[in-house]
Parts: structure tokens; C-alpha cells; sequence
């Protein structure tokens, strides 16, 4: 019952944020249904994390790295990035996702799965790609208001041979255990844009990236 409770409150603020983003989706009694199109051909993804400027300074600059190596582009379409601290509380958390969220041209976010951040992207209708977590989220249909699936967890991959040194080149110092991961997360997400039948329909995104 405090779950309910618990996730009603949260899905509330997603609710306002669609409200007032512009974000796409609806709200009813039944739930929030999101997705939609971003306008135009400029798309944003977010990265959450705690402490975006410090402990996880490297997973973050990893994430840009990768985007420069595409031009900031993915197919058609040119790309932003926003990093916002994710906090260490239930509140903060839902905070950063409302704001994220809010953002008129979001398509995908790249945050870990917990009870927060994974029922607010699914219910906002957005593709998260979740480097880390619980992965069992993924795959809990009480955590997947929408009744659909937006999470996709990030598998095991490769990045370029010389990922250390142009990252050094880049920031000036060694990347640290786990900006791999960062690289990653940003590169499959921009491959679903690419992929996508509209790279600016967050439908097509999650399709593209789960199928």
C-alpha cells in the first residue's frame, strides 16, 4: 500500500511536468501516458547521475566525448546534452527526472534503474538507458506504469581502441574506472536515434533501441 502511495505521489509530479514541459504526453485517472514527438530537428539527452561535477565527473565527460565523436549529431538530427545531479534521496531524485522530463526536447535519458527514476521515464513515455541499478526493474510490470517497456539496460560493448588517450587529450587526465560505461550508454542511444523511423519520435527511439 505505501508503494502505491508512494508511486501515485511521484507519478503526480510527472504529470505536471508534461503539463507544463510539453513533453507529448497525457494524463488520465488511469495513469500518465507519454512519448510523443520533439519538434523541430534538434533533440536533447540527459544524463542523471549523483555528484555529475565530482565522483562521477568521468562517466559524464565520457558521455561527451562520445557525442563529439559523432559531431553531435545522429542521423538527421543535431543532439544536445544536459547533465543534472540525481541526488542521493527519493525526493531529489524525482526532482531531476521531473526536470528532465520537463524539457520540451528530451528523447532519451541515461540514468541508473531504481524505484524512482525507472516508473517516471516509463510513464513520461522516454527511453532510459540505465548503466547500472536494479536491473530487475526492467522487467517488473509494477514498475512500468505505461505498460510498456522504456528500459533498456546497458549491455557489454567496446569503445574505440584509443578511448584512454583521446579522453586524456580531451579533459586532461586518465579516465576513471567506469567512464567506459558512460561512452557506451551515449553511443547505443545515438544509434536509436539513427536507427529510428523518426529519430524525433521517442516511440521510434525505444523501439529502435529494444528491437
Amino acid at each position: 500500500m505505501a508503494a502505491t502511495a508512494r508511486h501515485r505521489a511521484l507519478l503526480s509530479l510527472v504529470a505536471a511536468a508534461l503539463v507544463l514541459g510539453g513533453c507529448g504526453g497525457t494524463t488520465s485517472e488511469g495513469g500518465i501516458s507519454g512519448g510523443g514527438k520533439v519538434i523541430g530537428r534538434t533533440v536533447t539527452v540527459y544524463s542523471l547521475t549523483s555528484d555529475p561535477a565530482g565522483a562521477n565527473r568521468d562517466f559524464v565527460d565520457a558521455q561527451k566525448l562520445a557525442l563529439s565523436d559523432a559531431g553531435g549529431r545522429a542521423g538527421a538530427l543535431a543532439v544536445n546534452f544536459t547533465s543534472l545531479d540525481l541526488g542521493d534521496d527519493d525526493t531529489l531524485q524525482a526532482e531531476a527526472v521531473r526536470r528532465a522530463i520537463a524539457d520540451p526536447q528530451i528523447i532519451a535519458a541515461i540514468v541508473d534503474a531504481n524505484t524512482v527514476t525507472v516508473p517516471l521515464f516509463n510513464a513520461a513515455g522516454l527511453l532510459q538507458v540505465a548503466p547500472g541499478g536494479d536491473t530487475r526493474l526492467a522487467s517488473d510490470p509494477n514498475e512500468l506504469p505505461s505498460g510498456k517497456p522504456t528500459i533498456a539496460i546497458l549491455g557489454t560493448g567496446a569503445t574505440p581502441p584509443d578511448f584512454e588517450r583521446r579522453f586524456q587529450q580531451a579533459f586532461g587526465r586518465e579516465p576513471a574506472a567506469g567512464a567506459e560505461r558512460g561512452y557506451l550508454a551515449m553511443q547505443s542511444i545515438l544509434k536509436a536515434i539513427a536507427d529510428a523511423r523518426a529519430g524525433n519520435d521517442r516511440t521510434s527511439v525505444i523501439d529502435a533501441y529494444l528491437n
